[in-house]
């Protein structure tokens, strides 16, 4: 899962919706494309942009494959009919409607509060949804400025605050950018995710106004390059970097690290022949990519069908799933495997004797398999025996097995269909084995379903039925759950881990377990994952720490002892 804020999802969410304006808007200022889009679209822009149609961006530009990717997600029409011109300075109005436009133009709460936005301006409900959003205050009280142009470091700002304003512990390497300025953190995390090398060796140069054609790229980079994330299985664990490749490492029984054979590795190896990798997700004893052109592979045990491609042959090397295009989002669980379309809606594949696949049923599907009734979601999570999603308003779904409570409708009764779970405002989703866990906008976290090992992190081994309130949790950013225990990763680049530790998968140095978070000893984590029994986190250094179990060589580090304390794995290349 992506750590890095709104406009990573955004590839996710985005439909491509625009704004109605009047005919007199200002000559040279953002045209807001027109409403003509009603429903979500494939989102395949990021690989092939369709024509962009002006003739002053150049093809071969370096910045033309970020502008026709903006005009395909229907976030700029340019500046005069046939012209985006590049070269322009772009203003605070028009950085306003890139940032808004990127998230789909959502309908602002409140007043901007600002005398020089007038009412009815192109750029109003722009401005008003970046106060709403906490992304600028304005240049002085009371005043916008909205003709006034944008430096780097401002864009850089705008940008960071808009992604969620994570703390990143990194060197950016830049000579120009002092310690302690308004921009420090902003570049330092443009860097780290790999959006920007500067203008120059060991230069930002700040203080340069940015053109409409650098803000193309900053923009594009920052939905369509790929994010270094890990991702713990059952006793194996993968990484995606951030040329696009995977490796992989651990249990390789029945060929889950993907390198076509089935023999363990200890250490990280590259997963034969894939790339263009955008997601990553492990099973128990499988593993599945989500590609840049949005259609997925698996590899590793398929004796339930979880690998989706018709067969129940297990496979050592990535192979397709049937008839799956346009995904956004994709979640392996034990023996099923699940992906969300970018129409909103979902399939499912593999096991299915709790219902697990959401078709109503409990037979199991060799190939993708839509999800009974279910529309509007943006994120998919896979349980052992059941399955959620985050919908696109907040809300969270789940079907299938529910001995525990895992489902959080405030039954035990086994849900073969989609049933709410009577919460809003979630940003973050995971399910575990037999719990499940939310983060919500406010950074608080709740869980519900299996407790005995204390995963739910209220303070008790007592299962809950319905979403909990994870005590004393505050400024989470994401969640992530597994066998026995569950972990948060927050903003500041720490993490917080509770439950069942008798492997040391909470990463404090011992087995004890904890019934409510507690640290984990990392620092500058930018995701984390949990496994059945491990857990690893990708840090901003780009290096990967794992800790807890390594009976199969899960941890990545050449052995096969248990690390109760986080270490690196030598995955080189993230």
């Amino acid at each position: 899962m992506r750590s890095s804020g709104v406009f990573r999802l955004a590839a996710a969410l985005l439909v491509g919706l625009g704004v109605v304006v009047s005919l007199s808007t200002p000559a040279g200022a953002e045209v807001p494309p027109p409403n003509s889009l009603d429903a979500p679209t494939p989102d395949t822009s990021c690989v092939t942009p369709a024509p962009h149609g002006f003739s002053d961006v150049p093809s071969g530009a370096y910045y033309s494959k970020a502008v026709a990717w903006l005009v395909g997600k229907g976030i700029t029409s340019g500046t005069v009919p046939g012209k985006y011109s590049p070269d322009q300075p772009v203003t605070r109005d028009q950085m306003a409607m890139f940032l808004w436009n990127m998230e789909d133009s959502p309908v602002p709460v409140g007043s901007h509060g600002f005398s020089d936005v007038p009412a009815g301006s192109y750029y109003e409900d722009a401005v008003t949804w970046l106060v709403a959003e906490g992304i600028t205050s304005g240049t002085a009280p009371g005043k916008f400025s909205p003709s006034n142009v944008v430096t780097r470091g401002q864009m850089a700002t705008f940008l960071w605050a808009a992604a969620g304003s994570f703390v990143v512990p990194a060197p950016h390497g830049f000579s120009d950018v002092p310690a302690g300025s308004y921009f420090q953190r902003a570049v330092t995390w443009l860097v780290a995710e790999g959006i920007t090398s500067g203008t120059s060796p060991g230069k930002f140069s700040p203080s340069n106004v940015v053109t409409r054609g650098q803000m193309a790229t900053f923009l594009w980079g920052s939905v369509c390059l790929p994010e270094p994330m890990v991702a713990a299985g059952g006793f194996h664990s993968c990484a995606l970097k951030l040329d696009g490749t995977v490796a992989c490492w651990g249990d390789n029984e029945t060929g889950q690290v993907g390198d076509g054979t089935t023999t363990l590795r200890p250490t990280a190896v590259p997963v034969s022949g894939l790339s263009e990798v955008t997601s990553i997700t492990t099973g128990n004893d499988h593993s599945c990519a989500l590609k840049l052109n949005r259609t997925v592979v698996c590899w590793g045990n398929n004796s339930f069908g979880q690998l989706g491609d018709g067969s129940t042959i297990s496979m050592p090397i990535p192979t397709s799933v049937s008839g799956l295009t346009d995904v956004v989002s994709i979640s392996a669980a034990f023996y099923h495997t699940c992906a969300v379309k970018q129409n909103g809606t979902a399939a499912c594949w593999g096991r299915n004797i709790d219902g697990q696949l959401g078709d109503g049923s409990t037979t199991g599907r060799l190939t993708a398999t839509a999800v009974s009734g279910l529309t509007g979601a943006a994120k998919v999570s896979a349980g052992s025996s059941h399955s959620c999603v985050l919908k696109m308003d907040g809300s969270v779904t789940c079907w299938g097995g529910n001995s525990a409570g895992q489902v959080g409708d405030g039954s035990t009764t086994k849900r073969p269909v989609p049933t709410p779970v009577g919460m809003t405002g979630v940003t973050s989703l995971a399910a575990g084995v037999s719990h499940t866990c939310a983060v919500k906008s406010s950074g608080t976290a709740l869980c519900w379903g299996s407790n005995y090992n204390g995963q739910l992190g209220d303070g008790t081994n007592t299962n809950r039925l319905t979403p909990t309130p994870v005590g004393g949790l505050v400024k989470a950013a994401s969640i992530t759950a597994g066998g026995q225990h569950t972990c948060v990763g927050k903003r500041d680049g720490t993490s917080l881990c509770w439950g069942g530790n008798g492997l040391g998968q909470l990463g404090n140095g011992s087995t004890t377990a904890r019934l409510t978070p507690f640290p984990v000893s990392l620092s500058g984590a930018r995701g984390i994952s949990v496994g059945r029994y491990h857990t690893c986190a990708v840090k901003y250094d780009r290096t990967v720490a794992c800790w807890g179990d390594n009976r199969r060589g899960a941890l990545g580090n050449g052995t096969t002892t248990d690390d109760p304390t986080p270490n690196p794995a030598p995955v080189l290349g993230l």
